[in-house]
């Protein structure tokens, strides 16, 4: 993909073989661009459904279809609970 292509919430797919360890998973997009103590634009924050955020750049990611995500992801409401 593109830098414009890329927006927050989109559904993407992580190329297979990615250096990062995590080729092949689906997530979304949390953020764009620049990141803590580095200047230029670096990649997007992914959210690939794991108790972490990585940082994928545009060229290694696919949009896919909220339809072909994985049959085990689930969305949920978080809702704060009075003490």
């Amino acid at each position: 993909m593109r830098w414009e292509d890329l927006k927050p919430g989109q559904s993407v797919r992580i190329c297979d073989n990615h250096d990062s360890g995590f080729g092949g998973r689906c997530g979304s997009i949390v953020a764009i661009g620049t990141f803590i103590g580095i200047s230029e634009r670096i990649g997007a924050l992914i959210d690939i459904y794991e108790p972490l955020l990585i940082i994928i750049e545009p060229e290694a990611l696919e949009e896919v279809d909220f339809e072909s995500l994985p049959s085990e992801r689930a969305e949920f409401d978080i809702r704060p609970i009075k003490l």
